[in-house]
């Protein structure tokens, strides 16, 4: 007998690409390890009898979901709590975790940016170790302790402040993205290099051969830091390429 009917896989399809788009949801909020937790728990034993197989799938992917949801309460009690030992009451000033994997978000952007922007290694790490520094290594997308007392403080990957600030929550509403998402930070960094004079310090980048050096530029190029605190930036950069941190 067959393992499986013409009726089992279409069943087993719409299963599968259910969970797959669950997984992809979660991936993108940053939830890493839940989602190995749930890729554990999601394994099946394919030798069975589609019949048994497509039902086995479907519980395990409520299981999923189910993790899903525990990993969001988790996350939001976490913001209220740093929130309420730093003292914020308002929704602005909200300290964001990024993910429960830092060094796995630096990796994925080191990836997607030097794609998206045609660069090598160290010229992405350059830029991925500057954004780990202004984000305490991916763990918050909003500035904890603003310079200008009473202001909203930086927010997203670069710590976007004033009218840069305003114009990154602006685009990431038209484009339908949570600001504290991953892709809100990406989207917005590739915006302003290829469509704004932001873009300017892209020419040296492109010519820097170390970490170090594309660190440098991309500080001085694009962040404009007042306290630069170089050796943490270099430092974080020089990690992402197998370097001394």
């Amino acid at each position: 007998m067959a393992l499986y009917n013409k009726n089992n896989l279409s069943s087993l399809e719409t299963a599968a690409r259910s969970y797959q788009g669950t997984k992809d949801k979660i991936e993108r909020m940053g939830l890493a390890g839940r989602t190995k937790t749930a890729n554990a728990d999601m394994s099946l034993d394919i030798e069975k009898p589609g019949s048994e197989l497509v039902p086995k799938l479907v519980s395990r992917m409520k299981n999923f979901v189910e993790l899903t949801d525990n990993a969001k309460q988790a996350r939001s009690e976490l913001v209220n709590r740093i929130n309420k030992e730093q003292g914020g009451e308002s929704p602005k000033s909200i300290a964001t975790p990024v993910s429960s994997n830092t060094q796995e978000t630096g990796e994925r952007l080191m990836g997607d940016v030097a794609e998206a922007l045609g660069l090598t290694d160290e010229q992405a790490a350059g830029i991925v170790g500057n954004f780990a520094h202004e984000t305490g290594d991916f763990k918050f997308l909003q500035e904890l302790k603003p310079v200008v007392p009473g202001s909203k403080g930086g927010r997203g990957f670069a710590m976007w402040t004033g009218p840069r600030r305003k114009a990154f929550e602006a685009w990431s509403a038209q484009n339908s993205l949570d600001p504290d998402s991953y892709e809100a930070s990406f989207g917005f960094f590739i915006h302003e290099v290829q469509n704004t004079s932001e873009g300017r310090f892209m020419d040296k980048l492109q010519e820097a051969t170390t970490a170090e050096e594309a660190a440098r530029i991309f500080s001085k190029g694009y962040l404009r830091p007042g306290k630069p605190m170089m050796d943490s930036r270099i430092s974080r950069a020089n990690s992402y390429i197998g370097g001394q941190e």
